[in-house]
Protein backbone atom coordinates (compact mmCIF):
# COMPACT_ATOMS: atom_id res chain seq x y z
CA UNK A 1 0.00 0.00 0.00
CA UNK A 2 1.08 3.78 -0.51
CA UNK A 3 1.81 6.34 1.90
CA UNK A 4 -0.39 9.03 0.78
CA UNK A 5 -3.15 6.87 1.90
CA UNK A 6 -5.06 6.86 -1.34
CA UNK A 7 -4.13 4.23 -3.44
CA UNK A 8 -3.43 0.04 -2.75
CA UNK A 9 -1.51 -2.35 -5.38
CA UNK A 10 -2.42 -5.73 -5.45
CA UNK A 11 -0.94 -8.88 -7.24
CA UNK A 12 -2.85 -12.25 -8.62
CA UNK A 13 -2.25 -15.52 -9.96
CA UNK A 14 -4.55 -14.06 -12.62
CA UNK A 15 -1.24 -12.92 -13.94
CA UNK A 16 -1.67 -8.97 -13.54
CA UNK A 17 -0.63 -6.34 -10.70
CA UNK A 18 -2.71 -3.01 -10.36
CA UNK A 19 -2.92 -0.03 -8.47
CA UNK A 20 -6.37 1.04 -7.44
CA UNK A 21 -7.38 4.45 -6.36
CA UNK A 22 -9.70 4.33 -3.37
CA UNK A 23 -11.32 7.09 -4.05
CA UNK A 24 -13.58 5.47 -6.68
CA UNK A 25 -12.12 2.29 -6.87
CA UNK A 26 -10.59 2.86 -10.25
CA UNK A 27 -7.85 0.84 -11.58
CA UNK A 28 -5.13 3.65 -12.31
CA UNK A 29 -2.22 1.10 -13.14
CA UNK A 30 -2.08 -2.18 -14.54
CA UNK A 31 0.46 -4.94 -15.48
CA UNK A 32 -0.07 -7.97 -17.59
CA UNK A 33 2.63 -10.51 -16.78
CA UNK A 34 3.66 -13.71 -18.47
CA UNK A 35 3.36 -16.10 -15.44
CA UNK A 36 1.43 -15.96 -12.00
CA UNK A 37 2.34 -12.89 -9.62
CA UNK A 38 3.07 -14.25 -5.72
CA UNK A 39 3.88 -11.94 -3.88
CA UNK A 40 4.88 -7.80 -4.08
CA UNK A 41 6.20 -4.92 -1.80
CA UNK A 42 6.46 -1.03 -2.21
CA UNK A 43 9.83 0.70 -2.44
CA UNK A 44 11.17 4.43 -2.64
CA UNK A 45 8.05 6.07 -0.84
CA UNK A 46 5.70 3.99 -2.94
CA UNK A 47 7.68 4.67 -6.35
CA UNK A 48 8.47 1.53 -7.27
CA UNK A 49 7.07 -2.37 -6.84
CA UNK A 50 8.93 -5.14 -7.27
CA UNK A 51 6.84 -8.47 -7.65
CA UNK A 52 7.77 -12.26 -7.68
CA UNK A 53 6.49 -14.44 -10.51
CA UNK A 54 6.64 -17.53 -11.74
CA UNK A 55 4.80 -21.11 -12.69
CA UNK A 56 3.09 -22.85 -9.96
CA UNK A 57 3.77 -26.71 -9.20
CA UNK A 58 0.64 -28.74 -9.55
CA UNK A 59 -1.37 -29.03 -6.46
CA UNK A 60 -0.37 -25.45 -5.54
CA UNK A 61 -3.55 -24.29 -3.94
CA UNK A 62 -4.47 -27.82 -2.80
CA UNK A 63 -4.34 -28.86 1.19
CA UNK A 64 -2.21 -31.76 0.54
CA UNK A 65 0.21 -30.06 -1.28
CA UNK A 66 4.11 -30.99 -0.72
CA UNK A 67 6.33 -29.45 -2.30
CA UNK A 68 9.51 -31.31 -3.44
CA UNK A 69 12.26 -28.77 -3.53
CA UNK A 70 14.49 -30.98 -5.62
CA UNK A 71 12.19 -29.83 -8.61
CA UNK A 72 13.11 -26.79 -10.50
CA UNK A 73 10.50 -24.14 -11.57
CA UNK A 74 10.86 -20.77 -13.42
CA UNK A 75 10.98 -17.69 -10.67
CA UNK A 76 11.64 -13.78 -11.40
CA UNK A 77 11.85 -10.61 -10.03
CA UNK A 78 10.95 -7.42 -11.52
CA UNK A 79 11.29 -3.87 -10.64
CA UNK A 80 8.47 -1.51 -12.34
CA UNK A 81 8.29 2.25 -12.46
CA UNK A 82 4.19 3.01 -10.55
CA UNK A 83 3.53 6.02 -12.06
CA UNK A 84 5.37 5.74 -15.68
CA UNK A 85 4.69 1.45 -15.98
CA UNK A 86 8.42 0.78 -17.05
CA UNK A 87 10.56 -1.87 -16.24
CA UNK A 88 13.26 -0.34 -14.22
CA UNK A 89 15.07 -3.65 -13.42
CA UNK A 90 13.96 -7.48 -14.25
CA UNK A 91 14.36 -10.45 -14.76
CA UNK A 92 16.17 -10.98 -11.75
CA UNK A 93 16.98 -14.73 -11.76
CA UNK A 94 18.54 -16.90 -8.86
CA UNK A 95 15.86 -18.81 -7.31
CA UNK A 96 15.25 -22.43 -9.03
CA UNK A 97 11.82 -22.53 -7.12
CA UNK A 98 8.88 -20.17 -6.63
CA UNK A 99 9.26 -16.96 -4.36
CA UNK A 100 6.00 -16.54 -2.42
CA UNK A 101 7.27 -13.72 0.33
CA UNK A 102 9.60 -10.07 -0.17
CA UNK A 103 10.45 -7.99 1.94
CA UNK A 104 12.70 -4.80 1.99
CA UNK A 105 15.06 -3.55 5.15
CA UNK A 106 14.23 -0.70 6.87
CA UNK A 107 16.41 1.85 5.04
CA UNK A 108 15.23 0.47 2.06
CA UNK A 109 18.91 -0.41 0.57
CA UNK A 110 18.11 -4.38 0.35
CA UNK A 111 15.56 -6.50 -0.71
CA UNK A 112 15.08 -10.23 0.81
CA UNK A 113 13.55 -12.88 -1.68
CA UNK A 114 12.70 -16.18 0.07
CA UNK A 115 11.29 -19.08 -1.60
CA UNK A 116 10.20 -22.37 -1.91
CA UNK A 117 13.97 -23.98 -2.61
CA UNK A 118 14.84 -23.51 0.71
CA UNK A 119 17.14 -19.91 -0.02
CA UNK A 120 16.76 -16.52 0.54
CA UNK A 121 18.82 -14.29 -1.93
CA UNK A 122 19.44 -10.55 -0.86
CA UNK A 123 19.32 -7.88 -3.66
CA UNK A 124 21.23 -4.58 -3.84
CA UNK A 125 18.04 -2.05 -4.43
CA UNK A 126 20.77 0.84 -6.11
CA UNK A 127 21.87 -1.92 -8.32
CA UNK A 128 19.48 -4.34 -8.12
CA UNK A 129 22.38 -7.17 -8.32
CA UNK A 130 22.88 -9.85 -5.73
CA UNK A 131 24.17 -9.25 -2.49
CA UNK A 132 26.97 -12.38 -2.25
CA UNK A 133 25.33 -16.04 -2.87
CA UNK A 134 21.46 -17.38 -1.47
CA UNK A 135 21.58 -17.77 2.14
CA UNK A 136 20.64 -21.55 2.84
CA UNK A 137 18.18 -22.36 5.35
CA UNK A 138 17.71 -25.83 4.92
CA UNK A 139 13.62 -25.99 4.63
CA UNK A 140 11.11 -24.18 2.43
CA UNK A 141 10.54 -21.31 3.12
CA UNK A 142 7.05 -18.94 4.12
CA UNK A 143 7.88 -15.80 5.28
CA UNK A 144 10.65 -13.10 5.76
CA UNK A 145 10.65 -10.32 7.19
CA UNK A 146 12.75 -7.45 8.64
CA UNK A 147 13.31 -6.16 12.44
CA UNK A 148 12.90 -2.64 13.46
CA UNK A 149 17.39 -3.13 13.60
CA UNK A 150 17.74 -4.87 10.75
CA UNK A 151 17.60 -8.48 11.58
CA UNK A 152 15.71 -10.67 9.07
CA UNK A 153 13.22 -13.64 10.47
CA UNK A 154 12.93 -16.38 7.68
CA UNK A 155 9.59 -18.98 8.70
CA UNK A 156 10.23 -21.99 7.28
CA UNK A 157 7.89 -25.24 7.12
CA UNK A 158 10.19 -26.98 10.13
CA UNK A 159 11.57 -23.71 11.83
CA UNK A 160 11.94 -20.38 12.82
CA UNK A 161 15.36 -18.22 12.23
CA UNK A 162 17.00 -14.85 12.70
CA UNK A 163 19.81 -13.68 10.48
CA UNK A 164 22.63 -10.97 10.76
CA UNK A 165 22.63 -10.50 7.07
CA UNK A 166 25.62 -8.23 7.30
CA UNK A 167 27.88 -10.77 9.03
CA UNK A 168 25.78 -13.69 7.09
CA UNK A 169 25.49 -15.45 10.66
CA UNK A 170 22.27 -17.27 12.34
CA UNK A 171 21.52 -15.44 15.28
CA UNK A 172 18.78 -17.69 16.44
CA UNK A 173 16.83 -21.10 15.54
CA UNK A 174 14.01 -22.46 17.36
CA UNK A 175 11.30 -24.92 16.23
CA UNK A 176 8.61 -22.80 16.90
CA UNK A 177 5.08 -24.29 15.78
CA UNK A 178 7.30 -27.15 15.37
CA UNK A 179 8.55 -28.04 18.52
CA UNK A 180 4.67 -27.80 19.95
CA UNK A 181 2.53 -29.72 17.30
CA UNK A 182 4.66 -32.70 15.41
CA UNK A 183 4.78 -31.38 11.65
CA UNK A 184 3.43 -28.06 12.06
CA UNK A 185 4.73 -25.38 9.85
CA UNK A 186 5.62 -21.25 10.55
CA UNK A 187 3.43 -19.70 8.11
CA UNK A 188 3.64 -15.77 9.02
CA UNK A 189 5.41 -13.67 10.85
CA UNK A 190 5.43 -9.93 11.78
CA UNK A 191 7.45 -7.99 14.23
CA UNK A 192 6.82 -5.51 17.62
CA UNK A 193 8.27 -2.23 16.40
CA UNK A 194 10.51 -2.25 19.61
CA UNK A 195 12.07 -5.26 18.18
CA UNK A 196 11.33 -7.51 21.34
CA UNK A 197 9.08 -9.74 20.25
CA UNK A 198 8.42 -11.21 17.39
CA UNK A 199 4.58 -12.93 16.70
CA UNK A 200 4.20 -16.11 14.56
CA UNK A 201 1.55 -18.17 12.76
CA UNK A 202 0.70 -21.94 12.26
CA UNK A 203 -0.61 -24.18 9.75
CA UNK A 204 -3.69 -26.19 9.91
CA UNK A 205 -1.87 -28.41 12.50
CA UNK A 206 -1.05 -25.30 14.93
CA UNK A 207 -3.80 -22.83 14.05
CA UNK A 208 -2.85 -20.33 16.76
CA UNK A 209 -0.86 -17.30 17.19
CA UNK A 210 1.86 -17.37 19.01
CA UNK A 211 4.69 -14.78 20.93
CA UNK A 212 8.33 -15.39 21.40
CA UNK A 213 10.73 -12.69 23.33
CA UNK A 214 13.65 -11.86 21.24
CA UNK A 215 15.70 -12.00 24.03
CA UNK A 216 15.51 -15.78 24.90
CA UNK A 217 13.97 -17.24 21.83
CA UNK A 218 11.02 -18.93 24.83
CA UNK A 219 7.74 -18.49 23.74
CA UNK A 220 6.12 -15.59 25.76
CA UNK A 221 2.66 -16.35 27.56
CA UNK A 222 0.07 -18.29 26.00
CA UNK A 223 -0.95 -18.81 22.31
CA UNK A 224 -3.73 -16.96 20.83
CA UNK A 225 -6.57 -19.26 20.37
CA UNK A 226 -9.58 -18.79 18.17
CA UNK A 227 -9.39 -19.83 14.29
CA UNK A 228 -10.78 -22.73 13.58
CA UNK A 229 -9.30 -26.30 13.70
CA UNK A 230 -7.20 -27.34 11.10
CA UNK A 231 -7.18 -24.40 9.23
CA UNK A 232 -4.49 -22.45 8.19
CA UNK A 233 -3.36 -18.74 9.06
CA UNK A 234 -2.00 -17.18 6.00
CA UNK A 235 -0.94 -14.04 7.03
CA UNK A 236 -0.67 -11.59 10.00
CA UNK A 237 0.18 -8.23 10.47
CA UNK A 238 0.14 -5.46 13.82
CA UNK A 239 -1.15 -1.96 12.94
CA UNK A 240 1.27 0.77 13.10
CA UNK A 241 0.57 1.76 16.56
CA UNK A 242 1.01 -2.00 17.42
CA UNK A 243 -2.09 -2.26 19.66
CA UNK A 244 -3.91 -4.61 17.13
CA UNK A 245 -2.94 -7.39 14.96
CA UNK A 246 -4.45 -8.95 12.35
CA UNK A 247 -4.76 -12.70 10.89
CA UNK A 248 -6.00 -14.03 7.74
CA UNK A 249 -7.29 -17.50 7.94
CA UNK A 250 -8.44 -20.86 5.72
CA UNK A 251 -11.59 -20.69 8.21
CA UNK A 252 -12.63 -17.89 5.93
CA UNK A 253 -12.35 -15.23 8.03
CA UNK A 254 -10.00 -12.25 9.36
CA UNK A 255 -9.32 -11.82 13.45
CA UNK A 256 -8.64 -8.89 15.26
CA UNK A 257 -6.67 -9.75 18.41
CA UNK A 258 -5.85 -7.23 21.30
CA UNK A 259 -2.61 -7.04 21.15
CA UNK A 260 -2.09 -6.10 24.95
CA UNK A 261 -4.05 -9.28 25.86
CA UNK A 262 -3.77 -11.66 23.10
CA UNK A 263 -7.84 -11.55 23.14
CA UNK A 264 -9.91 -11.61 20.03
CA UNK A 265 -11.83 -8.53 19.77
CA UNK A 266 -13.71 -8.93 15.89
CA UNK A 267 -14.27 -11.13 14.20
CA UNK A 268 -14.87 -10.24 9.77
CA UNK A 269 -16.19 -13.86 8.18
CA UNK A 270 -15.57 -14.18 3.87
CA UNK A 271 -17.32 -16.65 1.98
CA UNK A 272 -14.16 -18.08 0.77
CA UNK A 273 -10.27 -18.27 2.29
CA UNK A 274 -8.19 -15.09 2.92
CA UNK A 275 -5.10 -15.37 1.97
CA UNK A 276 -4.09 -11.61 3.07
CA UNK A 277 -4.79 -8.97 5.19
CA UNK A 278 -3.75 -5.05 5.87
CA UNK A 279 -4.35 -2.22 7.81
CA UNK A 280 -5.29 1.44 6.53
CA UNK A 281 -2.89 4.09 7.23
CA UNK A 282 -5.44 5.59 9.70
CA UNK A 283 -5.84 2.39 11.63
CA UNK A 284 -9.63 2.63 11.44
CA UNK A 285 -10.44 0.13 8.30
CA UNK A 286 -8.47 -3.20 7.29
CA UNK A 287 -8.46 -4.56 3.55
CA UNK A 288 -8.16 -8.13 3.17
CA UNK A 289 -7.94 -10.50 -0.31
CA UNK A 290 -8.34 -14.27 -0.82
CA UNK A 291 -9.70 -17.18 -3.10
CA UNK A 292 -12.95 -15.18 -4.47
CA UNK A 293 -11.18 -12.47 -6.90
CA UNK A 294 -11.63 -9.20 -4.53
CA UNK A 295 -10.26 -6.66 -2.27
CA UNK A 296 -12.79 -5.97 0.84
CA UNK A 297 -12.16 -3.02 2.94
CA UNK A 298 -14.08 -3.58 6.66
CA UNK A 299 -14.47 -0.74 9.45
CA UNK A 300 -12.85 -1.50 12.93
CA UNK A 301 -15.58 -1.40 15.64
CA UNK A 302 -15.53 1.62 17.70
CA UNK A 303 -14.87 0.10 20.78
CA UNK A 304 -12.16 -1.75 19.27
CA UNK A 305 -11.13 1.37 17.89
CA UNK A 306 -10.99 2.84 21.58
CA UNK A 307 -9.71 0.09 23.68
CA UNK A 308 -7.30 0.25 21.28
CA UNK A 309 -6.37 3.79 21.44
CA UNK A 310 -6.01 3.45 25.91
CA UNK A 311 -3.45 0.85 25.77
CA UNK A 312 -1.83 3.06 22.74
CA UNK A 313 -2.06 5.85 25.52
CA UNK A 314 -1.52 3.80 28.83
CA UNK A 315 1.92 2.19 26.96
CA UNK A 316 3.35 5.58 26.00
CA UNK A 317 2.86 7.11 28.98
CA UNK A 318 4.92 4.25 30.80
CA UNK A 319 7.67 4.37 28.43
CA UNK A 320 8.07 8.05 28.30
CA UNK A 321 8.19 8.12 31.87
CA UNK A 322 10.94 5.27 31.50
CA UNK A 323 12.98 7.86 29.44
CA UNK A 324 12.89 4.70 26.72
CA UNK A 325 11.70 6.89 23.70
CA UNK A 326 11.45 10.90 22.91
CA UNK A 327 9.00 12.37 24.80
CA UNK A 328 8.25 14.73 21.67
CA UNK A 329 7.68 11.84 19.38
CA UNK A 330 4.97 10.16 21.74
CA UNK A 331 3.33 13.63 22.59
CA UNK A 332 2.65 14.04 18.56
CA UNK A 333 1.15 10.28 18.19
CA UNK A 334 -1.00 10.97 20.95
CA UNK A 335 -2.33 13.99 19.02
CA UNK A 336 -2.21 12.20 15.83
CA UNK A 337 -4.70 9.15 17.84
CA UNK A 338 -6.65 11.54 19.64
CA UNK A 339 -7.37 13.07 16.40
CA UNK A 340 -8.42 9.87 15.11
CA UNK A 341 -10.60 9.46 18.33
CA UNK A 342 -12.35 13.00 17.13
CA UNK A 343 -13.25 11.30 13.55
CA UNK A 344 -16.70 9.62 13.76
CA UNK A 345 -17.38 8.91 10.20
CA UNK A 346 -18.46 5.27 9.68
CA UNK A 347 -16.53 3.56 6.31
CA UNK A 348 -18.54 1.28 4.30
CA UNK A 349 -17.98 -2.22 2.86
CA UNK A 350 -16.98 -2.29 -0.55
CA UNK A 351 -15.18 -5.00 -2.75
CA UNK A 352 -12.62 -4.24 -5.42
CA UNK A 353 -12.98 -6.88 -8.56
CA UNK A 354 -9.88 -7.76 -9.19
CA UNK A 355 -9.92 -9.06 -12.64
CA UNK A 356 -11.32 -7.44 -15.98
CA UNK A 357 -14.21 -5.44 -15.98
CA UNK A 358 -15.96 -2.44 -13.81
CA UNK A 359 -15.14 -2.45 -10.06
CA UNK A 360 -18.35 -3.25 -8.06
CA UNK A 361 -19.11 -1.14 -4.91
CA UNK A 362 -21.78 -1.09 -2.78
CA UNK A 363 -20.90 2.74 -1.51
CA UNK A 364 -18.64 5.28 -3.36
CA UNK A 365 -15.06 4.75 -0.61
CA UNK A 366 -13.46 7.49 1.40
CA UNK A 367 -10.86 5.86 3.70
CA UNK A 368 -7.25 5.71 3.44
CA UNK A 369 -4.74 2.44 2.67
CA UNK A 370 -2.30 1.84 4.56
CA UNK A 371 1.91 2.68 4.65
CA UNK A 372 3.23 -0.76 6.33
CA UNK A 373 6.99 0.95 7.00
CA UNK A 374 5.71 3.55 8.44
CA UNK A 375 4.63 5.68 11.87
CA UNK A 376 4.98 4.65 15.12
CA UNK A 377 6.51 1.87 17.81
CA UNK A 378 4.72 -1.41 18.59
CA UNK A 379 3.87 -2.24 22.13
CA UNK A 380 5.37 -5.35 24.41
CA UNK A 381 2.85 -7.75 24.82
CA UNK A 382 1.68 -7.79 28.80
CA UNK A 383 3.09 -10.67 31.01
CA UNK A 384 3.96 -11.29 34.52
CA UNK A 385 7.29 -12.74 35.39
CA UNK A 386 7.14 -16.34 34.25
CA UNK A 387 5.72 -14.61 30.55
CA UNK A 388 2.36 -15.90 30.90
CA UNK A 389 -0.62 -13.34 29.67
CA UNK A 390 -2.34 -11.74 32.89
CA UNK A 391 -5.52 -13.47 32.22
CA UNK A 392 -7.50 -12.31 35.20
CA UNK A 393 -6.44 -8.95 34.06
CA UNK A 394 -7.51 -9.68 30.15
CA UNK A 395 -11.07 -11.27 31.32
CA UNK A 396 -11.84 -8.31 32.78
CA UNK A 397 -10.94 -6.01 30.42
CA UNK A 398 -10.93 -7.10 27.24
CA UNK A 399 -13.81 -6.10 24.90
CA UNK A 400 -16.36 -8.60 24.12
CA UNK A 401 -16.09 -10.70 20.57
CA UNK A 402 -17.68 -8.48 18.27
CA UNK A 403 -18.68 -10.61 15.03
CA UNK A 404 -19.01 -8.99 11.80
CA UNK A 405 -21.22 -10.91 9.45
CA UNK A 406 -20.50 -7.98 6.10
CA UNK A 407 -21.88 -10.62 3.85
CA UNK A 408 -20.58 -9.79 0.75
CA UNK A 409 -16.90 -8.63 1.81
CA UNK A 410 -14.21 -10.95 0.84
CA UNK A 411 -10.77 -11.19 -0.70
CA UNK A 412 -8.10 -11.07 -3.38
CA UNK A 413 -4.60 -13.05 -3.64
CA UNK A 414 -2.08 -10.58 -2.04
CA UNK A 415 -2.37 -7.09 -1.16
Amino acid sequence: AFPDGKRIATASVDKTIRIWRLEDSAVIMKWVTEQHVLAIVLLDNGKQVVSAEGETPDGFDEDDFDFDPKKVLDSQLWVRDVEGGRVVAGPLEGHTGIVITLDISPDEQMLVSGSLDRTVILWDTSTWQRKGRPILCGSSINCVRFSPTGQLGVATFEDIQIWDLDRRERLAQFKGHFDFVNQAANLGLTWTRDGAHLISAGDRDDPVIRSWDTSTWKQAGDPWIGHDKDCAIYHIILNPAGTLLASACDDCTVRLWRFHTGTEVARFKHSHVVHRVAFSVDERSIFSGGYDNKISQWEIPEDVLAAAESDFLANAKNEAARGKHNVRFLTLHMIYILTLNQMKRLLNVRDFKLFDGPASMENPPSSRSLDLRTFFNGIRPSSDKKGKHKEDQSKRHAPQVVDVPLGIATPVRFV
